[in-house]
């Protein structure tokens, strides 16, 4: 446990060791939340999102086609799982 010091501006320094063993990095971002009369602070997981095109998105689809004969083998298949 650490006790901070509030600034004058409302800002608190989380110590090192915390922010390490959370790998926190300046200027990550972190939520903060009410919790049973105190603050939670928690470092946010962001995901990297990629966008596609319409383009790319079709010639994927035009290519997720099932071969002759390959129906038949994936029902069976399925049907025994």
């Amino acid at each position: 446990m650490a006790t901070l010091i509030l600034g004058e501006r409302g800002q608190v320094t989380i110590p090192k060791k915390y922010r390490e063993k959370l790998g926190i990095k300046p200027k990550s971002p972190v939520m903060l939340e009410l919790k049973d009369g105190g603050i939670l602070i928690r470092p946010v997981v962001t995901v990297p999102v990629r966008e596609f095109s319409d383009e790319y998105i079709k010639r994927i689809l035009d290519k997720d086609v099932i071969k002759k004969g390959e129906r038949k083998e994936i029902l069976s298949k399925w049907k025994k799982s």
